[in-house]
């Protein structure tokens, strides 16, 4: 009976797959017709002969015969890393349904550094499907992708000192002594191996990163701020831009991983206290569907300095903060959001966009000078340049404070050579010249900006969050690296590492066991036959549509004036107050919007209001200044004072 029952099954399925047509579709959907089901199927599935075999092991058996993706009556499900049993036994007879049910996968939330890693860790080493869902166009349409200055490695160099040792110490002194030791242990030693795997693999499992090297041939090591040691891997200035390309393309090759693109993540799917997947809207047809993952959820979009009016970070709806409000909706546990870190030196054109001037400038000998000439910076510490980015920035903060006729905080690296300059830095050289400056003949004209987020969704050393099935990895994550400001060149080797952990927990035996837990949910949630749960916004009219956006937008404004006028570089008890409560009444319209009206916008305000309550919420609460938050009494910032730096600032 039992044989009777796997050779149907099987020969069910090779019909379905001589029936299919692959569309031209970027996820290579197959489509079927089940006006008219096997009827064979249908009696064994409902016949009592066939006990013997539970019904895990006959999905596992289905599952293992067909790959890709199905449609029921011509709607799509989309299953990746190999058909769902479940799904085709769902399809039969149904109308459409935007659930693509799928107990054998990771889903991975976001394209970076972390989230590259979490999937070709899960995928390469431990043999596990994965689905990256990311909002952008291509994948390196994230935040990594922008990073300058490098990614920490070892200088192996015995005159260096440089050990895992004097690396962690740098971690700790940055991090205002807030950083948790077990995380800084574990960054500080595996870094150099994760790198080699991931970046400097010679078999193209992973990436091969073409790192800048000396003129013997050996990787060329920089020195940035607060770091007692040379140890920065770097490509000219853009080393976020060729470790995501690389990464990213490893990602695309792999045969387990499937890529999702222009697909925003809206909410958790969270079923008896574990999440089991996420609610996903399509850019482009404004579709909403569900994603199940059985092997857990990994949180790896990034952070939220872009809620900010003054922000390093790329235009757009990058850094808004997705990943922590989708937790926080949760009541998934958060910490440490109120240190979120303001780069010293982010060049200051006025109706512009920062622009950042990455740490290696300092590192190679810029100076801060004031709008006479002279050199501030070691006022402020004994370091100068080189102190903690959260002592720099409070010091260029308050010099450009200091003369409201003009600006008075300007980087120097003019004394160095103009040939060497232009090769080091092409980059910024390349923006510079498009505005009439030069690095190797002007002084640049600087203010600090939002920068990175040192807090995030508390994780444990395996990316584990309060919630089962849910992982966080990466500027996303707080894992307890960064404590209270974050080490330069840090943030790359943290996605590593952390990501790679995720994917080496879910393919552990406790990983398995999380699983199983995951994959029975799944089932359980599963809607009956013929319900759909897509909504196609091209029902609403098209006035209706515009017009939620554009108020999304204008209250995307709102909340970034707020955030840098009373959540920024120096906070007050009373500017924190008043922040909580106009941020609360920008949060409750943005979610009203979004309830009438699921845009690429509305959803992106959305996440973006809810990250702003928290993070204003966690720095009211700690009335205690260390490392990236800074609070002031209210008697000791004169409200003059305030509006002329935040007029010169903007």
């Amino acid at each position: 009976r039992s044989f009777v029952w796997l050779t149907s099954g099987l020969q069910f399925i090779g019909f379905l797959l001589t029936k299919r047509e692959v569309s031209s579709d970027h996820h290579n959907f197959i489509h079927f017709n089940f006006a008219t089901p096997s009827s064979s199927l249908r009696e064994l599935l409902s016949h009592p002969s066939h006990s013997k075999i539970n019904s895990a092991t006959m999905l596992k058996i289905l599952s293992s015969s067909a790959r890709d993706a199905s449609r029921s009556n011509g709607v799509a499900q989309r299953i990746v890393g190999g058909a769902s049993a479940t799904s085709i036994f769902r399809s039969l007879g149904s109308s459409s349904s935007s659930s693509s049910p799928n107990e054998n996968r990771l889903l991975v939330v976001g394209s970076g550094v972390a989230g590259s890693a979490a999937a070709l860790i899960a995928a390469e080493t431990h043999q596990i499907p994965v689905t990256m869902i990311y909002a952008g166009n291509v994948a390196t349409d994230c935040n990594s992708y922008w990073a300058q200055g490098g990614i920490i490695y070892r200088n192996y160099d015995p005159q260096s000192g440089d050990s895992a040792d004097l690396l962690a110490q740098d971690i700790h002194r940055a991090g205002a002594g807030l950083c948790d030791s077990n995380a800084v242990q574990k960054l500080s030693e595996e870094g150099p191996d994760r790198v080699r795997q991931l970046l400097l693999d010679a078999t193209e499992r992973f990436a091969q990163v073409p790192f800048d090297r000396t003129s013997d041939g050996e990787l060329s090591l920089c020195l940035e701020a607060s770091h007692a040691a040379p140890r920065i891997l770097h490509k000219a200035d853009h080393t976020g831009r060729v470790i995501t390309q690389h990464i990213t393309q490893a990602a695309a090759r792999h045969p387990l991983i499937q890529q999702i693109p222009r697909t925003v993540v809206t909410d958790l799917i969270v079923e008896d206290d574990h999440c089991i997947g996420v609610e996903t809207l399509d850019r482009t047809t404004g579709r909403t569907c569900q994603e199940f993952g059985g092997h857990g959820t990994v949180l790896a979009s990034g952070g939220l300095a872009g809620i900010y009016e003054h922000s390093t970070n790329p235009a757009g709806f990058n850094a808004l903060g997705s990943s922590v409000a989708l937790a926080a909706r949760q009541q998934v546990v958060c910490r440490d959001l109120e240190y979120v870190q303001f780069h010293p030196t982010a060049l200051c054109i006025p109706n512009e966009s920062r622009f950042l001037l990455t740490e290696a400038l300092r590192g190679e000998g810029a100076v801060l000078r004031d709008a006479s000439g002279r050199a501030f910076a070691h006022d402020y510490h004994k370091d100068g340049e080189l102190a903690p980015r959260d002592v720099v920035a409070r010091a260029v903060f308050e010099e450009s404070q200091k003369d409201s006729t003009q600006h008075n905080a300007f980087l120097d690296i003019t004394h160095r050579d103009a040939d060497w300059l232009r090769a080091r830095f092409p980059s910024i050289q390349e923006h510079l010249v498009a505005r009439g400056l030069d690095l190797a003949n002007d002084r640049l004209p600087v203010i600090p900006a939002a920068h990175y987020t040192c807090g995030g969704i508390a994780t444990d050393l395996q990316g584990r969050t309060s919630l089962k099935g849910l992982y966080a990895a990466g500027e996303a994550a707080r894992t307890g690296v960064h404590g209270g400001n974050r080490l330069a060149s840090t943030s790359l080797l943290e996605g590593l590492v952390f990501g790679a952990s995720v994917a080496d927990f879910v393919g552990s035996e406790q990983g398995q066991d999380i699983r199983s837990q995951t994959a029975a949910r799944i089932f359980s949630q599963m809607p009956p036959i013929g319900n759909s749960r897509t909504r196609n916004p091209a029902s609403l009219e098209p006035l209706h549509i515009q017009n939620a956006s554009d108020r999304a937008m204008k209250l995307l404004q709102e909340l970034r004036r707020n955030m840098w006028d009373y959540v920024g570089v120096v906070r007050t008890p009373r500017g924190l107050e008043t922040a909580m409560e106009e941020l609360e009444d920008i949060r409750a319209e943005a979610e009203h919007i979004h309830a009438t009206c699921p845009t690429l916008e509305t959803a992106a305000v959305r996440d973006a209001t809810c990250a702003g309550c928290v993070v204003a919420s966690a720095a009211n609460a700690n009335q205690t200044s260390a490392g990236a938050h800074c609070i002031a009494p209210d008697s000791e910032v004169d409200s003059d004072e305030e509006e002329d730096a935040v007029a010169a600032a903007r």
